[in-house]
């Protein structure tokens, strides 16, 4: 039997439980504020500190099951090209996914997902509707494992919006950094995106990564990365998957090139 929401998420700190109340309201205002402003949100010590060394636990034993990718693309994750644009700069990207379907019944990210009530404030502090879990049976939650040398390079997310819990930060490295709004719908600014690709344009912002933060993300026009993973701790995140579409899947062959399976 999985644990009340309570004993993973910190409510007293986060009433999220309860989004009428004055407080709940308040963190409500505070998350769409940080998200216009920067493109980000991070609630530090979200998940409790007992979740947390459970699910770096889990993570870690079900290692020998999880998928490993070590790839190169671009930041579009289209064809690369062979002229001077940003589609011809090659990135690395390199990890280990544990796929929802592995995850423990019992396991404190599935009490976590499973709770309507952090569905409801997720959409609501994204601005989000409808909102909805989903239903991939493979990859709904996972938890990423980056071992050393093992990074996320720089690119753009197909989604609008991203959720993701830190649980084992690295010794070093594995720093997630982004330029906020570095495009947009109108303008693909490619000159700023290729700066950018090369250290040398302004306003690259790098959040903490303290265990049990939950972060959320704008990444369809804000360019983002993890820098690679230093030392001998590996770095644990979970990645909690949304849609504004009921019953939404990830396509077999994308299941197969995040979780190298189809179900």
């Amino acid at each position: 039997m999985s644990e009340a929401p309570s004993a993973v998420i910190d409510l007293d700190r986060y009433p999220i439980d309860d989004l009428e109340s004055p407080k709940a309201q308040a963190l409500l205002a505070f998350c769409r504020a940080s998200l216009e402003f920067e493109g980000a949100c991070q609630l530090p010590g979200f998940f409790r500190p007992a979740a947390v060394a459970a699910l770096v636990s889990e993570a870690l034993a079900r290692r020998p099951e999880s998928w490993r990718t070590d790839d190169e693309h671009n930041v579009y994750f289209e064809p690369l090209t062979q002229d001077s644009s940003p589609h011809a700069v090659r990135e690395h990207t390199s990890k280990s996914a544990v796929a929802w379907d592995l995850i423990a019944a019992d396991s404190p990210l599935r009490t976590a997902y499973e709770w309507d009530g952090l569905t409801t404030f997720l959409g609501q502090a994204l601005g989000v509707e409808p909102f909805f879990r989903y239903a991939d049976p493979l990859g709904a939650a996972s938890l990423m494992l980056f071992d050393q040398g093992d990074e996320l390079g720089w690119h753009f997310d197909r989604s609008p919006f991203a959720v993701t819990v830190m649980l084992q930060p690295p010794l070093e490295g594995g720093e997630y950094q982004y330029h906020h709004h570095l495009r947009s719908g109108e303008n693909e600014n490619e000159a700023g995106v290729l700066a950018a690709l090369r250290d040398d344009y302004a306003g690259r912002i790098t959040l903490p990564g303290s265990p049990g933060a939950l972060t959320m993300f704008r990444g369809q026009y804000s360019m983002h990365r993890v820098t690679p993973v230093a030392g001998d701790q590996t770095r644990i995140n979970a990645v909690l998957a949304y849609s504004q579409k009921p019953d939404d899947k990830l396509n077999p062959l994308t299941q197969k090139l995040f979780y190298g399976r189809t179900v």
